[in-house]
């Protein structure tokens, strides 16, 4: 095999070194890299902070990279740092509202949310329908991974995105950040408790927080991870919803992905299914989330309006 030849899809590419059996080496790296993060994974749960599951997609993209030139890895690390640096942004707000002197507001979501569904809020009804805190259930699994998925998801795309088609991931990593930075603006000026929150201070009835509550009949020692994750961020970070903004981000995204256009809107059950179970759990009030979805349209458009612009 010639030192010279090319590699990832006759892009700018790098040479492949003379050892002819890197593609064997790179699947069995990933192997043992996948293994490895399933065992880590039913160790100490399932990672929920975003630096960490970072730092495991792009360990899968280092591996992936092995035999090709140096410049990869350095490019692996240029692409992905803004991100990093940027979401971390987002847990480091926590305080941040009560420093300014801003107060926490409880009120608006709920009477936003009164309003549409008839004098009470879709928490307050579906709590009441679907969550037995003496009965675990179906629903409480299936709330739990679907509200565990924002955590991985986006990246994950993001990583599937670098793998494949770097131009796609850079123009996906800038819709993220700035949605990111759009959120994290707001929740300094704007810091709104979630419906758990609002529980706890009277101002809803018999609503509780139960995002972890299918972890125990699932077994896997991921709520240890899953609670220092939900204590360390922001508790007044409610307003847009981020969970919301990001898997709608990710639905739009994938939706020019999909070759056959009836297939398309199959994509949009992903923040649906995001919307419900974010209301289930206490976690957001619609408001949040149609905020959230409207943060998401808006940088979509924004960014795609500016890249059309820039075509000569």
């Amino acid at each position: 095999m010639s030192s010279a030849e090319l590699v990832r899809g006759g892009s700018e590419a790098e040479p492949v070194w003379r050892f002819g059996h890197w593609p064997a080496v790179r699947r069995c790296a990933l192997a043992l890299y996948f293994a490895g993060f399933v065992v880590w994974s039913y160790t100490y749960g399932i990672p929920v902070q975003r630096e960490l599951v970072v730092a495991w997609v792009c360990g899968a993209l280092a591996c992936a990279c092995l035999g090709r030139h140096p410049r990869e890895m350095l490019q692996l690390v240029f692409d992905w740092a803004p991100m990093v640096v940027v979401l971390a942004a987002y847990d480091m707000t926590r305080g941040l509202a009560d420093k300014l002197g801003i107060g926490v507001h409880f009120l608006p979501m709920i009477d936003f949310d009164r309003t549409v569904f008839f004098g009470q809020t879709p928490t307050e009804w579906l709590q009441h329908h679907l969550y037995d805190p003496h009965v675990l259930s179906a629903w409480n699994v299936a709330f739990t991974l679907v509200y565990t998925s924002y955590f991985i998801t986006p990246f994950a795309l993001a990583g599937w995105l670098w793998a494949r088609d770097r131009p796609a991931y850079l123009r996906f990593v800038k819709r993220l950040v700035s949605l990111s930075i759009a959120a994290v603006v707001t929740y300094v000026l704007f810091p709104a408790a979630p419906p758990w929150l609002a529980g706890q201070e009277g101002h809803l009835h018999d609503v509780a927080r139960t995002t972890s509550e299918g972890w125990k009949i699932i077994g896997v020692g991921t709520s240890i991870l899953f609670s220092e994750g939900q204590a360390a961020v922001n508790l007044v970070a409610a307003v847009p919803s981020l969970h919301a903004a990001f898997t709608m981000l990710v639905a739009l995204t994938a939706w020019d992905m999909i070759p056959r256009r009836r297939a398309r809107p199959l994509v949009l059950l992903y923040p649906a299914a995001m919307a419900l179970t974010l209301m289930a759990t206490g976690e957001h009030y619609f408001f949040d989330i149609l905020l959230g979805w409207a943060y998401a349209g808006v940088t979509l458009l924004g960014w795609s309006a500016w890249e059309r612009r820039r075509v000569p």
